[in-house]
């Protein structure tokens, strides 16, 4: 392989948090001596960094490590600096240490340039880069190719959301409305978890009261036998998923993924009649499940495994936005359509930006929104992410045909 001269290259990985390089960089990074590394990239590109430095022997710094080394910059070495990159086309943020550097500084490479960008994926052990040389032509055929959308996603939920619309060439625009925490009163948790083998039933109300529960679960056993026998009810296709992944057997998944048609499913499936039932949910979940499976007969109890709250001002500021609105605001959860409105004041917002359209995930966050009286472009079905990107797209080509 040709050695390079003694050159700085900085390279744009994105946009915002999502795996994509240009091929150039991929090229480069096998013949480098030195590699500096953004840690607020995607987390696949820089385990996928992390691998080749391994593999050809390659000295990794962070930029902390890098700012705190005196002569860094060696005119015999060549150096790949990775940044992220805020948008397709957009110069990386050149690092302060690196300032007054002769440096080639290649953006990641835009949708209409033409040129070949990598998308990284992991199979197992093995990286695999798939070359997306007609990218541009695919995207611009989806019906979602350069529309502005807001995910309000929490940041730890988001990424997955935010690569499936930049792969349909939209420009996601990322203001977490929301953060998950554990919930402070751990006394209940710990007991019902220490008294798992009495319960029936344990019903997962969401994906994250899945993570929250196992994360806690294993802090106590290292088995996932001491699970017990419990049946287990997942509300939606995105909870039952997460389970699966735990190679657990989800008994009842409803048809509607609402807590309504859940508590029906489980009476059907298994009559609730002094039952005992530990519900798995957030502390400020709607009333009507406790509720709907106590009126069957179940004894119930309905403990807070965490919290869902508003993200901080910083993080959910966007001037480009507040600016020029958008083309869509997504909604994933009822907390995200509060918590959103709470900072941005939906009505005005709609008003000034009055072509703006909004996108829900399910029943209770249309409710949430209707309860605001804003009006609901589309809301998905099934109620999951594809859903919603489904109905998006089936929206806007709609209107593309008229």
């Amino acid at each position: 392989m040709k050695k390079m001269q003694g050159k700085i290259f900085l390279f744009g990985i994105g946009p915002e948090r999502l795996p994509f390089i240009s091929t150039r960089a991929a090229e480069l990074l096998p013949r480098a001596d030195k590699v500096i590394l953004d840690q607020d990239i995607s987390d696949l590109a820089q385990d996928y960094i992390r691998f080749q430095c391994e593999k050809n022997k390659i000295e990794l710094l962070t930029l902390a490590q890098a700012q705190s080394l005196k002569n860094i910059c060696n005119p015999k070495e060549n150096i790949l600096c990775f940044s992220k990159a805020e948008t397709w086309g957009a110069k990386p943020t050149l690092p302060n240490f690196l300032q007054g550097e002769s440096i080639i500084t290649e953006p990641l490479p835009s949708l209409e340039s033409g040129k070949t960008v990598l998308l990284l994926q992991k199979e197992g052990s093995l990286y695999m880069e798939i070359r997306d040389a007609a990218g541009s032509a695919r995207q611009k055929t989806n019906p979602l190719s350069e529309k502005r959308i807001v995910v309000t996603r929490a940041k730890t939920q988001s990424e997955s959301f935010v690569r499936a619309l930049s792969q349909r060439g939209a420009h996601p625009i990322e203001i977490p409305s929301i953060r998950i925490e554990p919930h402070p009163d751990h006394r209940g948790i710990v007991e019902a978890i220490a008294g798992l083998n009495a319960y029936d039933w344990i019903v997962f109300s969401s994906a994250n009261g899945v993570e929250m529960f196992f994360s806690l679960f294993f802090r106590k056993f290292e088995d996932m036998r001491d699970f017990g026998g419990a049946r287990i009810a997942a509300v939606g296709p995105a909870t039952a998923e997460c389970l699966r992944q735990l190679h657990l057997q989800v008994d009842v998944m409803p048809e509607k993924h609402t807590g309504k048609a859940l508590a029906k499913a489980i009476d059907k499936f298994d009559a609730l009649e002094n039952r005992r039932i530990l519900l798995v949910r957030p502390e400020t979940g709607s009333a009507d499940l406790p509720r709907l499976l106590e009126e069957m007969g179940a004894i119930v109890d309905d403990i807070p495994f965490y919290c869902t709250l508003g993200e901080s001002p910083e993080v959910m500021e966007n001037a480009s936005f507040r600016a020029e609105g958008a083309d869509w605001l997504t909604f994933c959860s009822a907390s995200s359509v509060k918590h959103f409105h709470d900072f941005y004041h939906l009505p005005p917002l709609l008003k000034k930006f009055s072509s703006l359209k909004i996108a829900s995930i399910g029943p209770e966050t249309t409710k949430a929104l209707k309860a605001l009286r804003i009006t609901v472009t589309v809301e998905a079905n099934p109620y999951t992410v594809q859903g919603l990107l489904d109905a998006m797209e089936k929206y806007e080509a709609e209107q593309r045909s008229r």
